[in-house]
């Protein structure tokens, strides 16, 4: 049965025995539940920064409390499996997530030079998410303030919880939807990342080539930068 949950402004989350939980601890919850496939110890020891036996306590209290389950991985070869963890009550998966972890997968064992490859399939990957959204025309002299807010709003949507500043272009992004694939291939996961980025401020008529995105620059969260200038609106 899964306890009942409590969230309040301190930041904590009740089990149905009342005990809180440390933010870390939430942290850990909250990084498997915007998991669309179970996730390993080395995984989520690589996002969150943190000793492996540290998270280690916190997934086996997690348990007993009744918010995860574990079952273990397909045996590959002599020892024993690693654990795979997953929430009881996770957020409503992005099909973004398991596309884009296949796509990492492929570009890895197929492509002469997978990052390249990767920011070229992410670009094409932006335009399509930037199309799909159904906004008015952007226009006036905050036509770039408007398509970062757009793109913000589109990392929310496919899970990476960003935390923005007032002008949306330091963006951090605070939850990883695709912490498996990105403890395997990071550098893929985050050329497809910033592909999505640049392909998005090209529909929209800019040019998004100055942005960065620098990966793990703290633990549990990456830092995005969006730059774009004007330019012509035409297929890459």
């Amino acid at each position: 049965m899964n306890p009942p949950t409590d969230r309040s402004g301190t930041g904590t989350r009740r089990t149905s025995f009342g005990r809180p939980l440390s933010p870390t601890r939430l942290r850990i919850l909250e990084l498997l539940e915007a998991q669309s496939t179970p996730t390993t110890l080395a995984a989520l020891t690589n996002i969150c920064g943190l000793h492996e036996n540290t998270v280690r306590a916190h997934l086996e209290d997690l348990l007993r409390d009744g918010y995860l389950q574990r079952r273990r991985a397909t045996s590959e070869g002599r020892g024993r499996p690693a654990w795979l963890w997953e929430a009881h009550r996770p957020i409503e998966p992005s099909p973004y997530a398991g596309l884009a972890s296949a796509l990492a997968a492929v570009l890895h064992e197929s492509s002469a030079d997978p990052v390249k490859d990767a920011v070229v399939a992410g670009r094409a990957w932006g335009r399509e998410l930037a199309g799909k959204q159904q906004v008015e025309p952007l226009e006036g002299d905050r036509r770039v303030d408007q398509a970062r807010s757009r793109i913000v709003e589109m990392l929310e949507d496919v899970g990476f919880a960003p935390d923005p500043d007032a002008a949306n272009e330091q963006v951090l992004l605070t939850r990883c939807p695709l912490i498996e694939a990105a403890s395997k291939h990071p550098e893929i996961v985050c050329g497809v990342h910033l592909g999505i980025i640049q392909g998005s401020f090209a529909e929209m008529g800019f040019d998004g080539a100055a942005s960065t995105l620098v990966p793990f620059s703290a633990p549990g969260q990456c830092a995005l930068h969006l730059r774009a200038t004007n330019a012509e609106k035409n297929p890459e």
